[in-house]
């Protein structure tokens, strides 16, 4: 699997600090080894964008909870679908960030870029962004070669210029 490709941006390092505070306002945590928390199974998928860890589960919510640590709960920024108008049921891939994140107003400079999707490569046939947040879709999963557009909601993606409909193997956002 690819791995994701970030600078350690003023905001990734900001993230970092909040997620350590957290834990440590959550008192006498008792976490499980890394390996052990991330679980890569089931059809609904979670990625930390501070952990840098893909948690599966059989529902989108299990995934989020199991995603989550401690009592802080995480902001959905992105949600993609394996069917169009947003349905569950083949599967989702989700990007989350600790506390209530909001994506800036601009397009640049990106905030994130995920090439981890797991087995989410080339499934996504909708897409909805939360937190002021938009998604840029890319054949290739470093981010590179063909885009799309930026996209706020759009439940489907074959409605996107150039048809975008399982197709996407990395995104940004911004």
């Amino acid at each position: 699997m690819a791995e994701s490709k970030r600078k350690d941006s003023p905001l990734r390092r900001r993230l970092k600090v909040v997620a350590a505070l957290s834990l440590a306002v959550a008192g006498a945590l008792t976490l499980a080894p890394a390996s052990a928390q991330a679980e890569t199974t089931g059809d609904h998928c979670v990625y930390d964008i501070v952990t840098e860890e893909l948690t599966c589960a059989d529902t989108p919510e299990a995934a989020l909870a199991a995603n989550s640590v401690g009592i802080q709960a995480d902001s959905v920024l992105v949600r993609m679908y394996n069917d169009t108008n947003y349905g569950t049921a083949n599967g989702t891939h989700t990007l989350s960030a600790p506390g209530s994140y909001t994506c800036s107003a601009a397009y640049s400079p990106v905030e994130f870029t995920i090439t981890r999707m797991g087995s989410f490569v080339n499934k996504a046939s909708s897409v909805h962004t939360y937190h002021s947040c938009d998604v840029k879709l890319f054949d290739n999963e470093s981010a590179t070669g063909t885009s799309s557009t930026w996209i706020d909601n759009l439940a489907n993606l074959n409605t996107a210029a150039g048809g975008w409909s399982n197709r996407a193997s990395s995104y940004q956002v911004s």
